[in-house]
């Protein structure tokens, strides 16, 4: 844009420097003169555009990757996170597992404990399958 209004104001200045020109020329000759300088002019606008067009492209070809970059970050976040939770419900299983089994072993737990520990057990599994189906599908994504 800045290019296209360069040339205009370009073109106005040298429009006014040939009419004050002391040269007295035919007719002929500065219509040949005026076309010629047309051609230039129009030429140059037309390179301008090209140029401006060419940017414009070369600015959305970059905003498309800055996109597509940034969706990748953020499916590599959602990863990390999934895994993060599966991880932890893994680790809260094992904790569950071990105080039912010292539990048992020490007859400190009455039988609605017991199964109280064991669906909780089920329960962090059925977390943990859910999890990682979220998270064979954000890895299918990436």
């Amino acid at each position: 844009m800045k290019k296209v209004i360069v040339l205009f104001v370009f073109m106005f200045v040298s429009s006014f420097g040939m009419a004050q020109s002391d040269a007295p020329e035919t007719t002929d000759e500065i219509s040949v003169t005026k076309e010629k300088e047309m051609e230039d002019v129009k030429k140059k606008v037309d390179k301008a555009e090209a140029d401006a067009k060419k940017e414009k492209k070369e600015a959305a070809e970059q905003k498309k990757k800055d996109k597509a970059k940034k969706k990748e970050e953020k499916l590599q976040k959602q990863i990390d996170s999934k895994t993060k939770s599966i991880s932890k419900e893994e680790k809260q299983v094992i904790k569950l597992k071990s105080q039912l089994e010292k539990g048992k072993l020490k007859g400190t737990l009455s039988p609605v404990d017991i199964q109280k520990i064991e669906d909780k057990v089920a329960k962090s599994q059925m977390k943990i399958m859910k999890e990682q189906e979220k998270l064979t599908k954000l890895n299918r994504k990436l």
